[in-house]
């Protein structure tokens, strides 16, 4: 286990330094071709390490179209991770004083674009954590942004107010076993596990790609370590195609949606068991 966070905490460092050397946190110019105005470039990262703390936000390119989108999720990441060094700060001083020694802390937030097309923007983060105690924890978060009204959407939205998910929820749970079957090597339930099924509308959802050009064909459900399953199973990325749901989508999105999840569509990505047990 030691070998693994000593190995990760250094890559995390390498990043950072390499994030701080080539990223500016401040919006950049550049001229226009004719030389006469400066063009705002607005930054794509911002990282800091010291002895206390690492941390590093990293946005994607394409979020540069969507001014007012990246104006939110720079200003709260970069303001979380400022909090972040601050309390490490804080947490570490304390135990260097009762001589209790702990690995630099760090933490880092990863966003990415799940799809998108010409109304809804769907886009996730995947956030490292480590603050002491026995392995890193992870988790996930996910946003739809619609371009038109150019605002967050809640991804309960996606369907009708009292929907009865009874059925997709149903879905989900069955999707959690088959994996989690696969993942030990023999047939288990979610009850056998102690965790409980997961109610659709209350997870992190992310909309997929479709066959149909301009649609999205399926929903991907993300649960990180400890939602659905021990943390040595890893987090369980659970696709549910749009056909499952289909009777209960809000009628203000349900034609964004049609076909089958493309088959080029990237997972996200969600380790096996093996994988993601942490060494003993």
């Amino acid at each position: 286990m030691g070998n693994r966070l000593t190995i990760a905490r250094l890559s995390l460092v390498a990043l950072a330094l390499l994030g701080m050397a080539s990223c500016d946190n401040k919006p950049k110019t550049e001229k226009t071709k004719s030389g006469d105005k400066p063009l705002t470039v607005a930054p794509l990262g911002f990282a800091k390490a010291d002895a206390d703390a690492e941390v590093r936000l990293t946005l994607p390119e394409a979020i540069r179209a969507h001014p007012e989108l990246h104006t939110q999720l720079y200003t709260t990441g970069e303001r979380k991770l400022k909090e972040f060094v601050t309390s490490a700060h804080t947490a570490r001083t304390d135990q260097a004083a009762e001589g209790i020694e702990v690995p630099t802390y760090f933490h880092s937030i990863n966003w990415k674009i799940a799809a998108q097309n010409p109304r809804l923007l769907s886009l996730y983060a995947e956030e490292d954590d480590f603050q002491g105690g026995a392995h890193p924890n992870s988790t996930f978060e996910a946003l739809l942004w619609d371009k038109s009204s150019k605002e967050l959407i809640n991804t309960a939205r996606l369907f009708t107010t009292g929907a009865d998910l009874t059925a997709a929820n149903a879905y989900v749970c069955q999707q959690i076993e088959i994996e989690r079957s696969r993942r030990v090597g023999e047939p288990t339930t979610q009850a056998a596990s102690g965790f409980t099924c997961p109610k659709l509308a209350d997870s992190r959802l992310i909309l997929i790609p479709s066959t149909v050009n301009g649609k999205f064909g399926a929903i991907d459900v993300l649960f990180a370590p400890y939602e659905v399953a021990p943390y040595a199973e890893g987090p369980y990325v659970i696709r549910v195609p749009q056909s499952v749901v289909r009777g209960q989508l809000n009628p203000e999105f349900a034609d964004q949606f049609a076909g089958e999840a493309a088959k080029e569509a990237p997972p996200v990505a969600s380790e096996s068991a093996a994988e993601a047990a942490p060494e003993e």
